[in-house]
């Protein structure tokens, strides 16, 4: 059976349970307890998390699909720039594939676009951040051109809640609702 390991932010969290019940016949879905947020604490945390999820099992995992950009995207209001800028954040991009490459040598790579937010898409338990559409957008695209390069495959989380209307957040950031966790899952299923 096929391991495959789901790390990524919030959004991953709303969909993980989702993914592991209707995969259960064909793969062993892993995912930590953890939000992996923004890049740099996923490059941190990736040797952690691959080590304790595989103690089960001692083996490596065939997929990784793997996400961040929400909290990289996040605009503080005393800042004018995205808290990872740009190349920051296609540095890390390249850092994280280059990471799980030796930590999984033969894992499949799968990135998840960062999904879209009700503006402001305010910084959850914060009351001094925003999250623009654009500048998802504008990442996005720094993530698919420097992925491409590293032929790590792309699922366009993006464009299925581009679709989905605002009923299906739960918040301005979150899809915590029955419609989005269906669709964010069934697109990663699809993808996996």
């Amino acid at each position: 059976m096929r391991k495959i390991l789901l790390l990524g932010d919030s959004i991953r969290q709303n969909y993980q349970e989702y993914v592991k019940y209707e995969m259960q016949d064909i793969a062993k879905i892993y995912f930590p307890n953890d939000n992996g947020k923004f890049g740099y604490l996923t490059l941190r945390y990736l040797h952690d998390w691959i080590k304790a999820l595989l103690v089960e099992d001692g083996d490596e995992f065939d997929v990784v699909h793997f996400n961040c950009g929400l909290w990289d995207v996040l605009r503080l209001s005393n800042e004018e720039d995205c808290f990872t800028r740009e190349k920051e954040y296609e540095d890390v991009l390249k850092r994280i594939v280059d990471r799980i490459h030796y930590l999984c040598p033969n894992a499949k790579l799968i990135f998840a676009l960062t999904t879209k937010v009700i503006e402001p898409g305010f910084a959850p338990g914060i009351e001094y951040g925003e999250r623009r559409n654009s500048d998802i957008i504008r990442y996005n695209q720094i993530a698919k051109e420097c992925l491409y390069e590293l032929d790590v495959e792309v699922n366009d989380l993006w464009s299925v809640t581009d679709q989905l209307g605002d009923e299906a957040h739960s918040d301005q950031v979150h899809y915590d609702t029955e419609i989005a966790i269906k669709a964010l899952g069934d697109q990663v299923i699809k993808s996996l």
